[in-house]
């Protein structure tokens, strides 16, 4: 939150509340910036469909809490020049967000999409195994999609 801040007029009290029950509700959801084939031990997985699906209803969920957040009130931007009953002005915040809270949702929306990639990528590669001639389903760890090859895990 104190990098958003920088070199801004801070949040007001209605934003920081906002983003502290976006934050409350995210942590309920138990998941990191980014998704880790290889942390979440997917070879280890009993049910790894079910994992699947169970991990693709918690970015849902993250979805639709960024989606409400992006729409909350409390983040209209009263900073602007023409309020002079707002809080102070923000010269770096002049659109629908202050400048902070700008930040704040472009780091957030980046976390969320790099874990919903690297979550698309680890399925793709455990559906094209589960397909592969070989073996039911094969070791695979990787994908190269230029030479269409799974690559094994190591």
């Amino acid at each position: 939150m104190s990098v958003c801040t920088y070199h801004t007029a801070g949040f007001t009290d209605g934003e920081l509340d906002a983003l502290e029950e976006y934050h409350e509700r995210h942590d309920q959801l138990g998941l990191q910036a980014y998704f880790d084939p290889e942390e979440e031990r997917l070879a280890d997985a009993d049910d790894l469909a079910g994992f699947f699906r169970e991990r693709a209803d918690k970015l849902t969920r993250w979805h639709h809490e960024l989606t409400a957040l992006f729409a909350d009130p409390r983040l209209e931007n009263e900073r602007r020049r023409d309020n002079p009953y707002g809080p102070r002005y923000d010269e770096r915040g002049e659109g629908p967000y202050c400048a902070a809270v700008a930040r704040f949702l472009n780091m957030a929306t980046e976390d969320y999409h790099r874990h919903r990639r690297s979550f698309e990528y680890a399925v793709t590669v455990w559906a094209l195994g589960r397909t592969a001639p070989d073996t039911y389903p094969p070791d695979s760890r990787s994908l190269d999609l230029e030479d269409r090859a799974l690559q094994l895990w190591g």
